[in-house]
């Protein structure tokens, strides 16, 4: 259960006949995964269910589950829930985004430059350094934050012209992330998420 450990929404996919089934995701008091669905809703536990995952630091993941021990909870029915088989993960596109100013070396052209990373998701980020660099181009750059630091690659997408710093013009790169691992994706991913949730708890 650790790998959805903030996972609270999932769906269990329709067809023509049936409609897709949403359902709550939760913890089980004894570990393990809870899923409650409408008590008007009843599984046939004798087989494997393809489930959809609605995960904020792995985006949606389709898998294969083991749904037993229902329990009637109110107007709702919880199942223990086991994952068998991950079939896809689909990262979705409206990334969390966080504003925060972190210093990093980013190596362009063989040579490395200081600069700063001042916004980041798990599809890209904002760089800001004094070299100047063309649209279309990679940054290569360590994220220092998690442990251990994650090694990215960025494809230049825009460049911005932004106020000097210590005499010097600086630009802004707006970068994509290119041939990010899953394992590093999701280290990035899990980080974003608990900032953004320490941000909104200090607010």
């Amino acid at each position: 259960m650790t790998q959805f450990l903030y996972c609270k929404k999932a769906e269990i996919p329709g067809d023509k006949k049936h409609p897709a089934i949403r359902a709550a995701v939760a913890t089980a008091p004894t570990g393990g995964m809870l899923l409650s669905l409408p008590r008007s809703i009843e599984l046939d536990t004798r087989k494997p269910t393809e489930l959809l995952l609605y995960d904020p630091i792995q985006g949606v993941v389709r898998c294969r589950c083991r749904l037993f021990a229902p329990v009637p909870m109110g107007e709702m029915r919880a199942y223990r829930c086991e994952i068998l088989e991950t079939l896809s993960r689909n990262q979705r596109r409206e990334d969390l985004k966080i504003s925060i100013i972190i210093p990093t070396d980013v190596v362009y052209q063989d040579r490395t430059y200081p600069a700063a990373i001042h916004n980041i998701s798990a599809g890209g980020a904002l760089l800001v350094s004094s070299f100047a660099a063309q649209k279309g181009e990679l940054l290569s750059f360590r994220f220092p934050k998690t442990s251990p630091p994650i090694p990215l690659t960025a494809k230049i997408l825009r460049v911005d012209l932004r106020p000097p710093q210590v005499g010097k013009l600086s630009y802004g790169f707006g970068c994509k992330f290119v041939n990010l691992s899953t394992q590093n994706e999701s280290l990035l991913r899990g980080y974003i998420f608990q900032e953004e949730r320490r941000l909104y708890r200090s607010e």
